[in-house]
């Protein structure tokens, strides 16, 4: 979750058509639907019973602090219960690092830092142009590796570099210290697994500051330690409030022209952490399931490979699961959202996406599959949902659509060339 408030984007609003349409992101979006969860799953609940590729690995007790209890000292339970889990289900593994041990910060009774005072400051051996020994932090990194490579379950096999180092509740030092740690990361990463994948640290989009802290650390280099580019993709109004997911599209242009300009822009990027923010901001479960499902296809056709949601049982959080009440090991109720993001990944796994257009409230974004089928995702952001009930008006199709999938997963012959749309997006297809 995001802790300190943005300043107002700097939007331009409205995009009519866009995607970076290269052939090297040209895919069918198998590894983009994605989660966060919290530690419950791995004792409490059930594992997450929507589709996902990988889990992302924050917020789950097995940051650096909950592992390296003291120099030399290592507790793997929570990590192990991880992996044992995701190896269960077939998941890939993503795992954050973060959270300086109070024992090795150099300033652990530092109060600016979330969780706990020290976890945003460097360790206690690097001074402030990066030299210094920095071995409490790479012991650290050794020792997870090695344990990592050890693992007869799943494996983690991405290491996102760390959580929001442009927030300074995470973060409190300098630029030469954090490319110090990266390097250190990044050299025994590789010694050990060539092949693994080494994410950039999670960068944000939502402020010309979070932007420029981007900027900075690719110019001092930090983009040769990275395969994959990460971010994470919360979307504000300008008034620093969540605001509706199409406001991806003009952060994304923005936070992809800065890639270029350091020679990053042909990376991958993933999304690894990101939601409408809590209940107080879209509390209704309708216009909850008209959101992720927008979002999500907006990565898509935007080519941002995975999007990491956060968090498949995060209450009022992004929820898209609730516990059961009397018994949280029994199933549990899949909420609306969670079904939209069920049926939305049906819509895009398996498709191959061009481009979107808007006009005026109206939006829409062409897919294709195999056998000449094509679809057309259809929404439009000047209606709404309340208590139950969705707003919606005539649409003219085209001839070629012969009906449409909706995000409760029924599907609907058109009839006369017309369709009911609204804020929760259909799929017109043509067979």
């Amino acid at each position: 979750m995001k802790f300190e408030k943005p300043s107002a984007p700097f939007l331009l609003f409205i995009v009519f058509f866009f995607g970076i349409a290269t052939p090297l992101f040209a895919q069918n979006h198998q590894h983009l639907f994605n989660l966060s969860a919290n530690a419950g799953v791995i004792d409490r609940e059930p594992w997450p019973v929507v589709p996902h590729s990988g889990i992302r690995l924050w917020n789950t007790v097995t940051a650096w602090d909950a592992i390296n209890t003291s120099q030399n000292s290592y507790d793997w339970t929570t990590l192990d219960l991880w992996l044992a889990k995701a190896g269960a289900h077939g998941q890939d593994v993503l795992y954050t690092f973060g959270s300086v041990p109070q024992w090795a910060s150099s300033n652990p009774n530092d109060q600016s830092c979330m969780p706990y005072p020290g976890a945003c400051d460097p360790p206690k051996d690097l001074n402030a142009d990066g030299s210094g020994s920095d071995q409490p932090w790479k012991d650290f990194v050794t020792a997870l590796v090695q344990h990592n490579q050890n693992s007869t379950t799943a494996r983690i096999d991405s290491w996102e570099m760390w959580n929001e180092p442009m927030n300074p509740i995470y973060w409190n030092g300098t630029y030469a210290q954090f490319l110090r740690m990266v390097s250190d990361a990044y050299t025994i990463i590789k010694n050990a697994d060539p092949k693994a994948l080494v994410v950039s640290p999670a960068f944000a989009w939502e402020s010309k500051a979070a932007l420029d802290w981007m900027g900075n650390y690719l110019a001092a280099g930090g983009g040769k330690y990275a395969d994959r580019i990460a971010v994470h993709g919360y979307v504000f109004d300008p008034y620093g409030k969540y605001g509706p997911p199409e406001n991806l599209v003009p952060y994304y242009a923005a936070f992809h022209a800065v890639l270029q300009r350091y020679g990053q822009g042909s990376k991958p990027v993933w999304d690894t952490e990101a939601n409408w923010g809590s209940k107080d901001n879209f509390n209704d479960p309708d216009m909850q399931a008209a959101w992720i499902a927008r979002f999500y296809a907006l990565h898509a056709f935007n080519h941002i490979r995975r999007l990491y949601w956060f968090l498949y049982n995060g209450g009022s959080i992004g929820g898209l699961w609730e516990k059961d009440p009397n018994d949280p090991r029994k199933p549990g109720t899949l909420l609306k959202p969670g079904i939209a993001y069920e049926q939305v990944g049906r819509w895009l796994v398996g498709a191959t996406t061009a481009v979107c257009s808007s006009e005026q409230t109206i939006w829409s974004c062409g897919l294709s599959r195999v056998g000449g089928y094509q679809g057309l995702i259809v929404w439009d952001t000047s209606e709404s949902c309340s208590q139950g009930n969705c707003g919606t008006h005539s649409f003219q199709v085209d001839s070629q659509y012969v009906n449409y999938r909706t995000l409760d997963g029924d599907t609907v012959q058109v009839t006369n060339g017309q369709v009911p749309i609204g804020a929760k997006p259909i799929l017109l297809q043509n067979h």
